[in-house]
C-alpha cells in the first residue's frame, strides 16, 4: 500500500475539515462483525488544530476520521476518545458500527416471521434517525432464511389433548430499553451471519458512502492462493494453545420461563473423551431456534482442540500485506516442538497494521465456525 493519508469530516454536517491531519500511526484494524480501530497520535502546533468555527478540528464524538490510501478510502471511523501528555495528542477512533451501542432503542417494534436483515436495516434506521445522528449509512447484501417472531398455535400432546401457544413476536419495545448495539450483535450471532464495514468515495469523490454490507451464511472466503508459514512470511513463533479449562462436549441452552416452563435445550458431540457439561443461560431467549443456534455456537468454541489465536506477519509473496479481508481463511504451516509439522486452516477475525511492512492478526480455527444455521 501507498502512504497513508488521513482526513477529518464534522460528524453532523459533513463538512470537510482537514484533508491532511498529521496522524502518526500506531494501529489500524479491520474487525470482522464489529468496529475496526485507529489509534495514532498528533503533535500539533499550539492551537493549529482548530476549524474554521473555532471548534476543535479533532471532537471525541464529533469527528469522523478517515484512512485514505492510494486515492481509496481503506478505513472510516468515529473518535471516541482522546488523551493529552505534553505536546502529543493521543487519538482513539472506532468503526461507525460502535454508534448503535450508544442508542438506546425508543420505539415500538413487534413482527410474526421476519428475517434478521430486515431487523438489522430497521435497528440502524432507527438508530439515525433522531437530530444529530445520522451518519448515512446503509445496510446492503442479501437477506436469510431463518425468521423471527411465531404466530400463535396449537400443540398436540401425547395424549391427544391440545395446548394452545400464544403468539411470540420478534419485539423491540422502549420500555424494556433494548441498547440498539447489543441487538445487532446478537442478532448477528443467533442467526448467524456476518457482517464488515466499507467506506469507499462516490463518484464525485467528495462523499463517501458508508456501509454495512451483511453476509449470510458468511463473508470471506477459502484462500488456497494465500498461506502463512512459519519461516517466511510469520515473523513470530507460532504458539499453539488449548482449551482444557473451558472444554465441554455438551451445552445446555436455559432461556425464558421458571421451573418445568423453562426453555431447555441441548445440544452434544461424541468425541471420544468424558461427557463434560456447559450451562449457557440468557432468560431473554424465547425461541428454541434462537436457543439452539447459540449454544451451537458455544459447543464450537469449547469443543477440544488445538488453537492458533494470533500471528504477526510480514509483508511476503505469499500472502502480501492487505490480500485478505477479514472473514477469510488461510493456511497456517509450522514446525512446533511436541507436535512436529502442522497445517491448520485458520479464519481471519480481525487484523491490523502495525507498520508499512507487518500486520498482526486475530485468528480462529475454521473448524469452529458454523454456517447457514
Amino acid at each position: 500500500m501507498s502512504r497513508w493519508t488521513f482526513l477529518a469530516q464534522r460528524a453532523t454536517t459533513g463538512e470537510w475539515l482537514d484533508w491532511d491531519v498529521p496522524i502518526e500511526l500506531d494501529a489500524l484494524e479491520w474487525t470482522l462483525s464489529g468496529p475496526g480501530s485507529l489509534t495514532g497520535t498528533v503533535t500539533p502546533d499550539v492551537g493549529g488544530l482548530r476549524a474554521d468555527d473555532g471548534q476543535l478540528l479533532l471532537e471525541e464524538w464529533g469527528t469522523l476520521i478517515y484512512a485514505e490510501s492510494g486515492g481509496e478510502i481503506r478505513w472510516g471511523g468515529i473518535l471516541v476518545s482522546s488523551s493529552f501528555e505534553g505536546e502529543a495528542w493521543h487519538l482513539d477512533c472506532a468503526g461507525f458500527s460502535t454508534y448503535p451501542h450508544a442508542i438506546t432503542y425508543e420505539g415500538e417494534f413487534s413482527r410474526i416471521g421476519i428475517d434478521p436483515a430486515e431487523c438489522i436495516r430497521h435497528i440502524w434506521e432507527h438508530a439515525q434517525s433522531f437530530p444529530d445522528s445520522n451518519l448515512g449509512v446503509i445496510v446492503t447484501g442479501t437477506g436469510t432464511p431463518v425468521r423471527l417472531g411465531r404466530d400463535a398455535w396449537t400443540e398436540t400432546r401425547e395424549d391427544g389433548s391440545t395446548e394452545q401457544h400464544d403468539a411470540e413476536p420478534y419485539e423491540l419495545l422502549w420500555w424494556e430499553h433494548p441498547n440498539c448495539g447489543e441487538e445487532l450483535d446478537a442478532l448477528a450471532k443467533a442467526t448467524p451471519f456476518d457482517y464488515v464495514e466499507k467506506h469507499y468515495w462516490a463518484p464525485d469523490k467528495e462523499t463517501v458512502v458508508h456501509e454495512i454490507e451483511l453476509g449470510y451464511p458468511r463473508v470471506g472466503r477459502r484462500r488456497d492462493d494465500l498461506a502463512f508459514t512459519q519461516g517466511d512470511n510469520v515473523a513470530n513463533v507460532v504458539t499453539i494453545e488449548s482449551n482444557g479449562d473451558d472444554f465441554a462436549n455438551t451445552v445446555v441452552g436455559l432461556g425464558a420461563g421458571e421451573g418445568r416452563a423453562m426453555l431447555r435445550r441441548e445440544t452434544a458431540v461424541r468425541d471420544g473423551r468424558l461427557r463434560r457439561v456447559a450451562v449457557y443461560s440468557d432468560k431473554a431467549v424465547t425461541d428454541s431456534s434462537r436457543m439452539d443456534a447459540l449454544i451451537a455456537d458455544e459447543l464450537a468454541h469449547r469443543e477440544a482442540a488445538l488453537r492458533i489465536t494470533q500471528l504477526d506477519v510480514i509483508d511476503h509473496a505469499n500472502a502480501p500485506l492487505g490480500s485478505w479481508q477479514v472473514g477469510d481463511d488461510v493456511l497456517v504451516r509450522a514446525e512446533l516442538p511436541w507436535l512436529g509439522e502442522i497445517e491448520m486452516w485458520v479464519r481471519i477475525t480481525a487484523w491490523s497494521l502495525t507498520s508499512e511492512t507487518t500486520a498482526s492478526l486475530s485468528v480462529t480455527r475454521s473448524d469452529h465456525f458454523r454456517y447457514g444455521g
